[in-house]
């Protein structure tokens, strides 16, 4: 029977000799698609290690689909689905031969043309692993994942190495497979770009906390309300004078024409038109500027508050 909350965390501890891996790491997960987003070192392969029983927290507790990860981990790992950062296969396998000796090493009960299916690899049943493109192995990755037919999968850096095809098809797949299976997943990563398009919840981990937890639209809502990104000809030009506004907390050149301000709250038309009649006072053409609401801009927000 699926439970409500999925995966709940709270005041977990891990170190590692002097090093804080996981520093009193609180949060929860509930039926969907959840991000779990960090700089590196900011503890989330750990946390991952302890989830799945892997290694053992020095405090807290941490449960997965209700079961405590100390004593009931063996029941965990039946009942999830994982696909590690570097997985390594036979490339001499064929990837359905591949995933039927799988299923066999772990009595599964899924049938390998099912997943292949679902994650559209069918008609790569009959090739060779080693011949098949990165995008296409990681979505092999996520076929042995479901293997057990979970009820929740941990994808660890999922789309790392992958270009833009191989990234695009994966992230359809994950979300193929939550839509027509109901299967969770928590995605390790930090291309937030990415996870922007799919997840429902997102939460931020930085030096081994939990700093921010909560629905996506809510964290951008929140952290990247007051955002701007203005694309202009001149933009150390604009950026000077921006920081000289009284509506302006902050302003940065982010790009080759970019500058990013943050703003003080107020009327949204007023805010641009004075930015524009600066920019057009000082010779400056803009070429677009918009609200910079994205999962990046939050991100970027809280750290620089950490």
């Amino acid at each position: 029977m699926m439970t409500k909350e999925i995966l709940s965390v709270s005041d977990l501890t891990k170190r590692f000799g002097n090093i804080v891996a996981l520093d009193r790491l609180t949060l929860s997960m509930s039926h969907g698609i959840f991000g779990l987003i960090g700089p590196n070192g900011a503890g989330k392969t750990t946390l991952l290690r302890v989830l799945l029983g892997l290694i053992k927290a020095d405090g807290g507790e941490a449960k997965v689909l209700g079961l405590d990860v100390n004593d009931e981990s063996f029941d965990i790992r039946r009942r999830v689905g994982v696909l590690h950062e570097h997985p390594i296969y036979p490339p001499s396998l064929t990837a359905g031969r591949y995933l039927e000796r799988v299923s066999r090493l772990y009595d599964a009960r899924g049938d390998p043309s099912e997943l292949l299916e679902l994650v559209g690899l069918l008609d790569a049943k009959q090739r060779k692993i080693g011949d098949l493109s990165a995008g296409m192995r990681q979505r092999l990755g996520v076929a042995q994942a479901l293997i057990g037919k979970p009820e929740l999968v941990f994808l660890d850096e999922p789309t790392s190495n992958l270009d833009v095809m191989g990234r695009t098809e994966l992230l359809r797949t994950i979300l193929h497979v939550h839509e027509s299976a109901g299967v969770s997943f928590c995605i390790i990563s930090h291309v937030l770009s990415e996870l922007e398009r799919i997840c429902s919840d997102v939460a931020f981990i930085n030096a081994g906390r939990a700093v921010v937890v909560g629905p996506l639209h809510e964290v951008v809502s929140k952290f990247a309300a007051n955002q701007y990104s203005i694309v202009v000809s001149n933009p150390r030009l604009l950026c000077a004078e921006l920081k000289n506004m009284d509506c302006v907390v902050s302003a940065e050149v982010s790009g080759i024409k970019t500058v990013t301000a943050i703003v003080r709250a107020g009327d949204d038309e007023l805010i641009q038109s004075e930015i524009e009649r600066l920019a057009k006072l000082k010779g400056v053409e803009i070429y677009q500027i918009a609200k910079a609401s994205s999962l990046e801009q939050a991100f970027l927000e809280v750290m620089r508050s950490e």
